[in-house]
């Protein structure tokens, strides 16, 4: 899958359609072998598929100039010995392999439309150094790092029975908790 990452830089493309281009990769190999067809050729086409789909087309030639130059880079032993019309007729085969079922749903907007919504907030400076001077300072004693998680679970205990109206309570109870264990 890192193949087809790296044809997708080379190409410029969105990372959904990088995707759309994975799923097809594997849609195809989960009912056939390495040896049915090659790979690299199935994944110059699985790109240049997903980009027809997605609606961001890149031209045959192009996706098969910037193939042929990823899998020369990545190793010598890599030879793409296919041509354009490889690319098309090996189109028709995965279609065909996938009874032309080209949806695939990706989770990027809903996410995109969660993360407006919900307020992020950043880390502080001295949250941040704070952080970094107790990685560097990773002395730490066994016991401190299960007195650690064993707040950690008390927390989620609490956190397993929230509800909005018993939050004051749960949060006054679990301070107490922690206080008393000091």
């Amino acid at each position: 899958m890192d193949m087809i990452v790296l044809l997708g830089k080379r190409l410029r493309i969105r990372q959904e359609i990088i995707a759309t281009a994975t799923v097809y990769f594997k849609r195809f190999y989960i009912n056939n072998t390495f040896y049915d067809i090659d790979p690299y050729l199935m994944l110059s086409t699985c790109v240049y598929l997903a980009c027809k789909v997605d609606e961001c087309p890149h031209h045959i030639k192009q996706v098969w100039a910037e193939s042929k130059a990823v899998f020369a880079e990545l190793s010598s032993d890599i030879r793409f010995l296919y041509d354009v019309s490889d690319i098309a007729e090996c189109e028709s085969y995965l279609l065909e392999e996938m009874k032309f079922y080209l949806v695939v749903y990706h989770p990027y907007q809903v996410l995109i439309d969660i993360a407006d919504k919900v307020p992020m907030t950043k880390p502080s400076l001295q949250a941040t150094c704070e952080a970094q001077q107790w990685y560097a300072d990773l002395n730490v004693e066994i016991t401190d790092v299960l007195q650690v998680v064993n707040d950690l679970l008390a927390l989620y205990e609490y956190w397993k029975d929230y509800s909005e109206p018993n939050m004051p309570d749960m949060v006054s109870k679990y301070i107490a908790d922690i206080a008393a264990s000091l």
